[in-house]
């Protein structure tokens, strides 16, 4: 497995190269991320590219989850979220354009929009659980993350990233410390990771917009306002 480190700030960016090389190629690893799908002030995700179906499909072995548990899309700019998604909404209506202002003003930073799906997403990225709740949706949620690392290398991809989370394989928490991250997930099949130290986060605020109005399905430390 690959073990990249690199500064918090990613000014030694250069150093990301290989680790391109290896998402170009399929692989499977975890890099910083400025939130986590929970209140915690750190974070990192299980990431690889979203296009294709053997990455994702390990991504989840790795991670231990099946078909029906939701994954998020890193993204590097608002025409990503235009292709995969329908995007946020852009009428002329004042509420619809006070909407997309609103988003405008917070990204990038530690929110997950939850947006519907084009066909432009391949439908593995995309939960597909048998519940009557879920059977019929696709939706996915969407980062833009404030992160120059994870900024760093989402624009030298052609694509977005899929990504999910790090958890302990044994228990239900969250794992802080890089080293014990790789330790953890090398026997799992994990390809790199990038350590780009313990750094602190704002929890995310996770904003459901698939209906006619936002919905706040979980407020972080941000809030749209």
């Amino acid at each position: 497995m690959l073990r990249v480190q690199v500064e918090p700030s990613g000014e030694d960016f250069w150093k990301l190269e290989p680790v391109i090389d290896l998402i170009n190629r399929g692989a499977v690893g975890i890099i910083p991320t400025d939130t986590v799908y929970a209140a915690l002030s750190f974070a990192y995700s299980i990431v690889c590219d979203l296009s294709n179906n053997d990455s994702v499909e390990r991504l989840r072995r790795i991670k231990g989850i099946g078909d029906s548990k939701p994954l998020s899309i890193l993204c590097c700019s608002l025409r990503d979220i235009d292709t995969y998604t329908t995007g946020f909404p852009r009428g002329t209506n004042q509420g619809q354009a006070n909407i997309f202002r609103a988003v405008k003003r917070v990204i990038p930073g530690p929110y997950t929009f939850i947006l519907p799906a084009t066909k432009e997403l391949p439908k593995q990225c995309i939960r597909h659980g048998t519940s009557t709740r879920y059977a019929k949706r696709r939706q996915v949620g969407v980062r833009l993350p404030d992160d120059p690392i994870c900024e760093a290398i989402l624009q030298n991809l052609d694509e977005p990233l899929i990504c999910t989370s790090v958890k302990s394989l044994s228990e239900d928490e969250w794992i802080l410390d890089p080293v014990t991250i790789a330790d953890i997930y090398e026997p799992q099949g994990l390809d790199f990771i990038v350590d780009g130290g313990t750094r602190n986060a704002d929890p995310s605020t996770v904003v459901d917009m698939t209906g006619s109005y936002p919905t706040i399905i979980r407020q972080g430390k941000e809030s749209l306002s």
